[in-house]
């Protein structure tokens, strides 16, 4: 790769990146918040509870059979005791950027196919921090959601060069990264760093974000990137919703040893992960 061509494409997603949508200040707010131990339960309720949309939203999410619970969960407060700060400030952002997801459709790139994608990737990263007792699920849930993130702002703000890399993807049975490399000489998740660094997002989020196609070369939070980059194998095995990418790569020796994913470990991985999207209507299809 040529430095200088390099160096222009960032430069012109820099200039797009000023129209990228913002979170809403009352999100912003939240994982600012999130972060700080001295935080109480009421004072994230009181936050959230400013917005009307994103209050009801969380409920609806909080209280759908993803969670499970026997009770209804009443309010914002009641929310965070129950489910955690770490749920809550999640919830929230994944009803934050569902809108930047779902954007108009005018291509063969289907946005809720993409989303569905995101969503299968966000469950089964769950399930592997879980496994091997991660300190946050809840972390890589997000992050799995938000991973290619870099990809909905290529189709959103250059439509034309990235429905050439899907077409060059497909036609050279080459992994869309490679196309984005090749057509518009940076990919996705350079973007999509670029993007979780202009919203603040945590460090763990991001690197799930920038990482997750090369987890070897990332040292600070090396078992995050290795989560995200085997549940997006998995979810691209089981045909989860759609990423672009007609190429699935083999999940590495690493990936595997991390995991404990024999032929056994990965089946039982891949039901596990069947259940969990039966009782994940509420993210598949959220309201807009």
């Amino acid at each position: 790769m040529d430095p200088k061509e390099q160096e222009e494409a960032i430069n012109k997603i820099l200039g797009k990146l000023k129209a990228l949508p913002t979170l809403s200040i009352v999100v912003a707010k939240v994982i600012q918040v999130v972060s700080n131990p001295l935080t109480s339960a009421s004072d994230l309720s009181r936050i959230i509870t400013v917005d009307q949309a994103l209050t009801a939203k969380v409920l609806r999410l909080a209280n759908s059979a993803f969670y499970g619970f026997p009770f209804r969960i009443k309010n914002i407060t009641q929310a965070v005791s129950i489910l955690g700060f770490d749920t809550i400030r999640n919830l929230a952002l994944t009803v934050s950027v569902y809108k930047v997801f779902t954007g108009e459709n005018e291509s063969d790139f289907s946005h809720q196919d993409f989303w569905k994608h995101c969503v299968g990737v966000a469950i089964c990263a769950s399930l592997l921090a879980k496994k091997i007792k991660y300190r946050s699920p809840e972390g890589a849930f997000t992050a799995g959601l938000l991973h290619d993130i870099g990809k909905n702002f290529f189709e959103q703000f250059m439509h034309k060069e990235y429905r050439d890399v899907m077409k060059l993807a497909k036609e050279r049975n080459i992994s869309v990264y490679e196309a984005e490399m090749e057509v518009m000489k940076i990919d996705h998740t350079i973007v999509g760093k670029m993007m979780a660094e202009k919203w603040n997002l945590p460090h763990e989020l991001t690197v799930g974000i920038a990482s997750h196609h090369h987890p070897e070369q990332e040292t600070q939070e090396n078992v995050m990137a290795h989560i995200i980059n085997v549940a997006d194998i998995i979810c691209k095995k089981k045909a989860i919703g759609f990423s672009g990418d007609y190429v699935i790569m083999p999940i590495s020796k690493e990936g595997r040893e991390l995991f404990s994913l024999n032929e056994a470990g990965e089946t039982e991985l891949m039901n596990d992960l069947d259940k969990e999207l039966k009782e994940a209507e509420a993210f598949v299809n959220m309201p807009q």
